[in-house]
């Protein structure tokens, strides 16, 4: 099996290049706190749409992710196709009122609807556990990275670190979600071309389906990868995707139909992606049955599939591709972290116990340093879970799953039901969080039996104290006034507009990346140039149909 060479080495530095030029472009664009964090609530729902999705998986997805498809077959699919109905959920439910709710951060909503004590314990503890889950997508990384390359773990994760760390203190969340857009226009035509290769090389979807194993290709109700847990992941991810980044991609739109087309265009893509992702792995099971015999060294050779498939099926070149492939879904996810995390820290505690009156410059100064400090920290742990050997599969799910059935509740529901007392959300939030802590470490629960035991009862709670409010702070009905009243365009009419030169900038360089992608034709053997040509041809198409999005062409005029 062919590993990486020069060839894919120049495109991964080309693609670094890239990333740190859209980091230096967006500059431009934060004046303040509220454009550093939110984009002053002016960034294009296309681009705000494809960050979001971008956002929300990473190398975990084509490590551990695709470890599960090449053991379980269908069940990945089953697993992402969850996440497609979260968002569709998001579409109806929550999107227009994360908007509404005309915020910077989802702590300071915390802070309106349920006071300062229950905001301070929930920041932390978020920025805690959420620490650990973005160690473990950047271990995915090193884990896909050195696979392919040789390189060491370590090594990896500390320059993988410092690029993502690079563009986001220089940008904040412009830098995020332009960084994301382009890692999204190299991704989806890579995916296409290898899931057509890997469907060809097996005899296409009806021959995978009669050399897999049957297990493979069913569900059973329960048991792992069953249907009852996909049933649990999906309500998982539902309460746990529609908040934290996901909503601060919900209020950094224009208005409450931006936000919904920012929700239903990341379940359409979860749809289609669940397919685009976990074939390939699934076709590597009747390539190589036993990939431990490939890679004897790996600790958990099932999470080497997708790149298996890769250095299998691709010509050197792309197989560059790939790995800028697997940067770019591993930096969106953990950027996106980075700034949200770095928002909690800035606006929600460094301003409201340290500096109350601490200005819109000096706050952006301060989140740059506290994205560099989350940045760093995550880096560090990262490396230690490498120096370990941990499980990405079972760090992500253990902490995912945790902060998620425990902080999504308060925060959900409390934006859909007015009537509950100010500690509410801090008792429902402690009574989430204690339960997890010790099914995990104490009982030892499984994923099912932490959804079933943990988020009942947290929801049981908030809806009980219902029977106990007897007085609204005024805080709150400001924030329930907020969300009952439409946004107006007079709200950020005066928030210059960036859509034009944001799109043409990313049709030129999408333009450049399809482009620059024809060299690769010269080192390439005749019999695997026609794979280099479609992806070419498949990234040129996308950087032309930037060029007719609505705004692209006159939004210069309005900035």
């Amino acid at each position: 099996m062919r590993t990486a060479n020069m060839t894919d080495y120049a495109v991964i530095a080309f693609y670094i290049g890239l990333m740190v030029l859209a980091g230096l472009y967006v500059i431009r664009f934060n004046r303040n706190a509220s454009e550093y964090f939110r984009g002053g609530s002016r960034i294009p729902w296309l681009v705000a749409g494809l960050s979001a999705f971008m956002s929300s998986f990473s190398a975990w997805t084509f490590t551990a992710g695709a470890g599960v498809a090449y053991r379980h077959g269908i069940a990945a699919i089953g697993l992402f196709l969850g996440n497609s109905l979260c968002f569709f959920v998001g579409y109806f439910v929550f999107a227009s009122r994360w908007r509404r709710s005309r915020i910077s951060t989802v702590m300071e909503y915390l802070a309106a609807r349920y006071g300062n004590a229950t905001h301070q314990i929930i920041s932390w503890a978020t920025i805690i556990f959420q620490l650990f889950t973005s160690a473990s997508m950047l271990y995915g990384l090193s884990v896909f990275v050195s696979t392919a390359c040789h390189f060491p773990v370590v090594a990896t994760i500390l320059v993988t670190g410092g690029v993502i760390l690079f563009y986001c203190v220089l940008g904040g969340l412009w830098a995020v979600v332009v960084a994301d857009f382009l890692q999204a226009s190299i991704l989806l035509p890579f995916c296409i071309v290898l899931v057509t290769i890997s469907l060809y090389r097996v005899g296409g979807v009806s021959g995978m389906i009669r050399q897999l194993p049957p297990e493979m290709t069913t569900l059973h109700v329960h048991g792992d990868f069953g249907w009852i847990y996909i049933a649990c992941w999906t309500v998982m991810v539902t309460v746990g995707y529609n908040t934290a980044a996901m909503a601060q991609r919900y209020f950094s739109v224009e208005d409450e139909a931006a936000a919904k087309k920012v929700a239903l265009l990341c379940s359409g893509l979860f749809f289609a992606g669940s397919f685009l992702w976990f074939l390939p792995p699934m076709a590597m099971r009747i390539v190589y049955p036993d990939l431990h015999s490939i890679y004897p060294a790996v600790s958990n050779p099932d999470e080497t599939a997708y790149v298996a498939a890769a250095l299998t099926f691709l010509p050197h070149g792309l197989i560059g591709v790939m790995l800028a492939s697997m940067f770019s879904a591993t930096m969106a996810s953990l950027s996106a972290n980075f700034n949200l995390k770095s928002a909690i820290l800035s606006k929600d505690i460094y301003q409201k116990l340290l500096r109350p009156r601490a200005g819109e410059r000096e706050l952006l100064y301060v989140g740059g340093l506290m994205t560099l400090l989350v940045g760093g920290s995550t880096t560090l742990i990262a490396a230690l879970m490498a120096a370990r050997g941990e499980s990405i599969f079972t760090v992500m799910l253990t902490f995912n799953t945790l902060i998620s059935l425990s902080y999504g509740p308060p925060a959900l529901l409390g934006l859909a039901f007015r009537r509950t007392p100010w500690w509410s959300g801090m008792l429902s939030f402690m009574t989430g969080l204690i339960l997890g802590i010790l099914g995990d470490f104490v009982f030892h629960w499984g994923f099912m039996q932490q959804v079933i035991y943990v988020l009942p009862p947290s929801c049981a709670v908030f809806f009980l104290s219902m029977l106990f409010d007897t007085k609204e702070s005024p805080a709150r009905a400001e924030l329930f006034h907020r969300l009952d009243t439409p946004i107006a365009f007079s709200e950020i009419e005066d928030v210059p507009d960036y859509s034009g030169p944001v799109f043409r900038f990313l049709s030129w360089t999408v333009g450049v990346i399809a482009l620059a992608s024809l060299l690769l034709l010269i080192p390439s053997p005749a019999n695997e140039r026609g794979t280099i040509l479609a992806f070419s041809g498949l990234t040129l198409l996308v950087s032309i149909s930037l060029r007719f999005v609505p705004g692209s062409r006159h939004g210069a005029a309005r900035a």
